[in-house]
């Protein structure tokens, strides 16, 4: 994983309930559909990703379907849209 992947991945981490800790494993509960969103968001504001890229970050907390779903009701409340030729989605209003 790359420097900015492992930051980001640090930064939501710290912000979700921990269920478990301990010298090798940390459990903690995935994001729920709205946290989701605002973790998107906030990935998105850092530049354009597509769904492999924010999967990559949220890999073990969040399903491709899930990302896609949650991607897809940001860009019907109109917070993001998608580049059609990249795939990529772009935050409105950045």
């Amino acid at each position: 994983m790359s420097a900015l992947v492992n930051k980001k991945r640090k930064e939501i981490e710290e912000n979700l309930e921990v269920v478990y800790d301990d010298d090798e494993v940390t459990v903690v509960i995935a994001p729920e559909e709205d946290e989701l969103k605002r973790v998107i968001v906030d990935l998105l504001k850092e530049k354009p990703m597509d769904v492999k890229e924010i999967h990559s970050v949220l890999t073990n907390l969040a399903s491709d379907e899930k990302i896609r779903k949650a991607l897809y009701e940001l860009a019907e409340e109109g917070r993001v849209i998608e580049d059609r030729k990249t795939k990529k989605f772009i935050l409105v209003g950045n």
